[in-house]
């Protein structure tokens, strides 16, 4: 009778990774996930399509979001409302702060002006113009 191959054991200190990086992936998703839905700064407005531009950075940046409530403009900042008579002295006290307004695509541009005018009456030298980018140009 013929003797049978011995199989050698696996080393005892061996770890199986599989499960492990199966919960890395699942964690990388769920911070993609929540960076899309946190950069939408709080507010739900529909934005204007834009073929140019330059894509949006991801610094320090103050939001200011104008939205369209029953044709009538509702101001907010960084996700506060804020009146329009109030918006001069709030935009005073950011210093060192990409502005960003994003005004929804329903509104005109007299409702849109006065948030541009308080934004150059505080002194601010630069203030984007954000709208949603449809393809084009990168």
């Amino acid at each position: 009778m013929r003797p049978r191959p011995r199989h050698p054991q696996p080393p005892a200190g061996k770890i199986n990774v599989t499960p492990l990086i199966d919960v890395v992936m699942v964690l990388i998703i769920f911070y993609l996930i929540v960076g899309k839905l946190a950069s939408d700064r709080k507010a739900k407005v529909d934005l204007p399509p834009s073929r140019i531009g330059v894509s949006e950075d991801t610094g320090r940046v103050l939001a200011i979001t104008v939205q369209n409530d029953t044709g009538k403009a509702r101001i907010l900042v960084d996700g506060s409302e804020v009146r329009p008579g109030e918006l001069e002295g709030v935009l005073r006290t950011v210093t060192g702060r990409q502005v960003q307004i994003r005004a929804d695509k329903g509104l005109e541009y007299g409702a849109i002006s006065p948030v541009i005018a308080a934004c150059r009456a505080a002194g601010l030298a630069s203030v984007k113009l954000v709208a949603d980018r449809q393809g084009g140009a990168p």
